[in-house]
């Protein structure tokens, strides 16, 4: 029984360290961190990276010139990075929607931890509320080490919030508007592998 036991704990570990090495992927990725986004890519076994579709189309130089096309430069290939830009378009609207991502960011620190926005991007951004899962999943990766199993349960509970409240709807809605502006390759096969491997991380 104990045996068992382990081999779950085990098996759980495995899972929730595959699931942080995506969503540091997927982070670095939002943000353009292709130094980071290589030494993340070094750590997957191939097997895995293969199974990654987006990353056979990925060129540095024309990936992050696309990345800055799409998501820093106003213009014909512009898509807004940014939960409240899929709101309503009132100020009111848009502001109340930073609001509530703050207070969501206050259940974080709630549970423990707290992650650094160095960035200099606002929470709303699809980047930043990716590396709050990647939190999320270090302290889980501690708390199944600990066999802290209220921790645990806390965390899962505010990821859940965090993806159904506001990542679901944003990362959707920004897909259904924008898809047509996606040229190249890496980014079109990114979008929706991303969207369908957080529902699957998170719920």
């Amino acid at each position: 029984m104990i045996k068992e036991a382990y081999k779950v704990m085990e098996l759980r570990l495995s899972e929730t360290y595959g699931k942080l090495l995506l969503g540091q992927l997927f982070t670095h990725v939002w943000f353009g961190e292709w130094d980071q986004y290589e030494d993340t890519i070094d750590q997957i076994p191939n097997e895995l990276v293969a199974s990654l579709p987006f990353h056979k189309y990925y060129d540095r130089d024309e990936t992050s010139l696309w990345h800055y096309n799409y998501f820093s430069v106003p213009g014909v290939y512009f898509v807004p990075p940014y939960i409240s830009s899929y709101q309503n378009k009132t100020e009111e609207d848009q502001n109340k929607t930073k609001q509530d991502l703050l207070c969501l960011i206050g259940a974080f620190d709630k549970v423990g931890f707290y992650y650094p926005l160095e960035k200099n991007e606002f929470p709303d951004h699809i980047g930043s509320l990716t590396a709050f899962i990647v939190a999320a999943t270090k302290e889980e990766i501690t708390a199944l080490k600990n066999e802290d199993f209220e921790l645990l349960k806390q965390l899962e509970e505010t990821q859940t919030e965090l993806y159904d409240l506001y990542l679901d709807s944003g990362i959707n809605k920004l897909w259904n508007r924008h898809k047509r502006k996606f040229a190249d390759p890496f980014f079109k096969t990114f979008l929706p592998f991303y969207m369908e491997s957080m529902k699957v991380m998170v719920c």
